[in-house]
């Protein structure tokens, strides 16, 4: 499904990505993994056209998309939770859910995917009105999520969805990428510092290390590698 070939992305004139390359296919939660400043977030940017890319190529579904502008992502089936969910405080609960699906103009459609949303956190029904800003920390983690799903992607990407919140609120969040990955084939890309439970959920994983790959493979093989332990897991 999305394809980063050999990509290098900068900051003026400080490299942040070197030559990476990853893979997703249709179906899988993958993991990106790696410390602060390790360019997780620059491949995010690079691949939602916010950060241009120097060299490479991204395809989606064989179609390269790297030159393409950053909304047609959307249109394509691409959503962001980006970090630091970035809803906007002062509007409703309702109101950040519906900026969600700007891009449908069918309202039964918008309609069936609020029912959807509202699945997967019923309280959302109950805090509608609720200025957002007002919300916990982990609440409005959800209500991004939710925000995020509400044009029902094919491909959704996660920027650091556990960053700042408890780990009962770290479990919830996890358990419900599972739950979307599972009951409707939902590509997953999941860019964490919470190893093990992100990988405990993946299929495949990849590790960035100053903008390099540097690592990849399949969930349990990393899981049980001495370096993801000692520089992920603390053992």
């Amino acid at each position: 499904m999305l394809k980063v070939q050999s990509i290098s992305a900068f900051y003026g004139d400080v490299r942040s990505l070197s030559d990476v390359s990853i893979e997703i296919k249709t179906g899988e939660i993958v993991t990106i993994l790696g410390s602060n400043g390790a360019g997780k977030t620059t491949l995010i940017k690079s691949i939602c056209s916010l950060l241009p890319i120097r060299s490479g190529a991204i395809y989606y579904n064989e179609e390269r998309i790297d030159t393409m502008p950053p909304y047609t992502r959307v249109d394509m089936g691409i959503s962001l939770v980006p970090e630091g969910r970035r809803l906007f405080p002062d509007m409703s609960v309702m109101d950040n859910l519906l900026l969600g699906a700007y891009p449908i103009r069918d309202k039964k459609k918008v309609q069936d995917a609020l029912d959807w949303v509202i699945s997967l956190f019923p309280w959302l029904a109950q805090r509608g009105k609720q200025s957002a800003g007002t919300l916990s920390g982990g609440e409005q983690q959800m209500c991004a999520i939710a925000r995020g799903l509400m044009i029902r992607p094919k491909l959704i990407i996660f920027d650091e969805p556990s960053l700042g919140l408890a780990p009962v609120i770290v479990d919830q969040i996890f358990d419900t990428l599972s739950k979307i990955s599972q009951e409707n084939n939902t590509t997953i890309l999941l860019v964490e510092q919470n190893a093990q439970t992100a990988l405990e959920i993946s299929d495949r994983g990849y590790v960035l290390e100053n903008g390099h790959m540097v690592l990849e493979g399949d969930s349990k093989t990393l899981l049980a590698s001495p370096e993801i332990q000692k520089s992920y897991l603390g053992l």
